[in-house]
């Protein structure tokens, strides 16, 4: 059989130099230099760097091949196991063969055992079922192909504690075939590995009072994973003990997987890694919400940081941390324990003392190549702590009550279908590089940000490429630091209400290239800055363009270069296309009429008086550094 083993290269995350330019009259923005392009992950030049990624997705892909455990199903010279009702104990490396009704099995200490299922049932209800806790044990299980098996245990062991349905303490737990496996655990957990656990060709259904399938490591390809219910994690992997980043366990490597889970805690959750390549992934995690008291903070373990939602309408809202003091304690909520789609990083232990210890000072990564993501989560979708999410390719389907995708360190898009029904927010990271994909995002609060609590952390947008959608109550792209478009299409339905802008950086907005369409009120509104290269237009109507309207901009033969149906009341547009040349004569249409016509004769060509009224009264002459700062 093939030793399954994870040896990644080390991640590096270094940031390119950037030097600031500012004029006078221009907001500073963090200059991206001559370096401008795309390219596939790893490739967006002026961004951070992160080439450890491919290398890491090499050996994922090499390292992910379970053919040697795919065809490791041989019953040669095997040992027939008859039915009974008490516990069969294995005490060496033979084959075994099981059909019918068993209490349980116990595996000796240092045996390499190779178990045969074919429509057998095992049933403690006072124990570990298939029990293999004695250290030191490398286990296959193969399912007899068209056979249906099933696991369950109930209660708890000889010395009063929960126990596991599966639980093997050794090298691995490895389980092939293609064959069916019912694993219940009225106990605890339904499969547990104190090391690696790799599953092909098997499809299993699993029901857990904790997780479901919880190893150091959990490797799959070409099978199916159902998990009806987990009071806990669907798939689990977590490194005790670790000390920073480390790629020997701790990760979650998914290969044409078939996996379905409803849970109450996350849906995957890696101390490391979590990598995807191809399959159909059906995610949905159902959080607890318990309010704002000293008794569930001290119960749960949570922080005043952890109430971050109100009850409104019959569903949880999830608001920003900086208005939860206009809200009373009774009026807060939070959810009790973590129920993310994806999660990896953070990784958090028990030490000999029995203290908590989390660790957070390391290189996280989700790494999604390919496959089907249906995700339907309480609290964020894709979430790495300390660390990059990377997406090359996919379709994805999300809605959250909290952020969609988000990372600590750099989130980054090169490819994929991603539709994000709705979030808080859309896409977030420290660094936030998307140079290609389809993406359309619906959030209540920013569409794409870049934030990050670390000082260390020069936040930027970088977007080289795609066909980008915002439909965002807040800003539409927000960065703490600076915004650079380059390329693609980039379409932004802004705010309605004037304390947010459709565009809004504190360092600076420049755009070199792409076609960019931006919609928001007046209020707060930000225009690019004259560092830009190519030919920017903002547009202030003087009324409000009505929801359903499509805004045209034609060139001086009547030809449309941008259209775009606006999908909420506005007034500020912000145009900006590759066929904006200087001296040349332009219109803006809504529907049939002509709203304004105008020459380009500079950078930043500024129509119409770009200051605004708040709904409901009282005007804002325009954000500092916005557009009615002088040129």
């Amino acid at each position: 059989m093939k030793k399954i083993k994870f040896t990644l290269c080390a991640l590096i995350s270094g940031i390119l130099a950037f030097g600031f330019t500012a004029c006078k009259t221009d907001r500073p923005f963090v200059n991206p230099g001559d370096n401008l392009g795309g390219g596939g992950i790893g490739e967006v030049a002026g961004g951070v760097d992160n080439s450890y990624s491919s290398p890491i997705i090499e050996e994922m892909q090499d390292n992910c091949d379970l053919s040697e455990l795919s065809a490791d199903t041989s019953d040669e010279g095997k040992i027939i196991v008859e039915p009974q009702d008490g516990i069969y104990e294995i005490s060496d490396s033979k084959t075994y063969y099981f059909k019918g009704e068993y209490g349980g099995i116990v595996i000796a200490n240092k045996q390499t055992p190779h178990l045969i299922f074919d429509g057998a049932t095992i049933t403690n209800n006072n124990g570990i079922a298939i029990d293999g806790t004695a250290k030191k044990i490398k286990l296959t299980v193969t399912l007899a192909s068209g056979s249906t098996n099933t696991v369950t245990n109930g209660g708890v062991d000889s010395e009063g504690e929960a126990c596991n349905a599966i639980h093997i303490k050794g090298d691995m737990l490895a389980i092939n075939g293609k064959g069916t496996l019912n694993v219940i655990s009225e106990s605890k957990s339904a499969i547990k590995a104190s090391k690696a656990i790799a599953i092909v060709d098997a499809t299993l259904n699993l029901t857990a009072v904790n997780h479901a399938i919880t190893g150091a490591s959990v490797a799959a390809q070409n099978c199916t994973v159902n998990v009806t219910s987990a009071g806990k994690d669907g798939i689990n992997a977590e490194c005790d003990g670790a000390t920073g980043f480390r790629t020997s366990d701790g990760f979650v490597a998914l290969n044409n997987v078939n996996y379905t889970c409803s849970v109450s805690g996350d849906g995957i959750q890696a101390s490391t890694v979590v990598y995807i390549d191809d399959g159909d992934y059906n995610i949905k995690t159902t959080g607890n919400f318990v309010q704002k008291t000293s008794e569930n903070m001290s119960l749960y373990g949570m922080t005043a940081d952890d109430f971050k939602y109100v009850y409104s309408g019959g569903v949880y809202k999830r608001i920003a941390s900086d208005e939860t003091g206009r809200y009373s304690s009774s009026s807060l909520y939070g959810l009790s324990q973590g129920c993310k789609g994806i999660k990896a990083g953070e990784i958090e232990y028990e030490d000999d003392n029995k203290n908590t210890v989390v660790v957070t000072d390391g290189d996280y990564l989700i790494a999604i190549v390919d496959g089907t993501l249906n995700i339907d989560s309480t609290d964020d979708s894709i979430h790495s702590n300390s660390g990059d999410v990377l997406i090359a390719g996919g379709t994805f389907t999300m809605s959250t009550c909290d952020d969609a995708i988000t990372s600590d360190n750099l989130t980054k898009i090169t490819g994929g279908n991603i539709t994000i029904t709705s979030s808080y927010e859309g896409i977030e990271g420290g660094y936030v590089e998307i140079g290609g994909g389809k993406i359309d995002l619906t959030a209540s609060d920013d569409g794409i940000n870049a934030a990050s609590d670390d000082k260390s952390v020069t936040e930027h947008i970088i977007i080289s490429g795609g066909d980008i959608t915002v439909d965002a109550s807040g800003d539409g792209i927000d960065s703490n630091g600076s915004i650079l478009i380059s390329g693609g299409t980039v379409t932004v339905h802004g705010p309605t209400t004037g304390r947010d802008a459709g565009l809004d950086a504190d360092r600076g907005i420049v755009i070199t290239g792409g076609t960019v369409f931006v919609t928001s009120t007046l209020g707060m509104v930000e225009t690019p800055s004259s560092n830009s290269t190519q030919y920017v237009v903002s547009y202030a109507h003087q009324s409000i363009i009505a929801s359903g309207s499509t805004v045209t901009l034609c060139d001086e033969a009547g030809k449309s270069l941008v259209s775009v149906t606006v999908k909420k009341s506005c007034q500020s547009i912000i145009l900006s296309s590759p066929d904006l040349e200087k001296g040349k004569t332009y219109s803006i249409y809504g529907g049939n009429t002509e709203m304004t016509s105008f020459t380009i004769s500079s950078i930043i060509t500024t129509i119409g008086s770009q200051g605004g009224s708040f709904p409901g009264g009282g005007f804002n002459p325009g954000r500092p550094g916005g557009p009615n700062r002088p040129f």
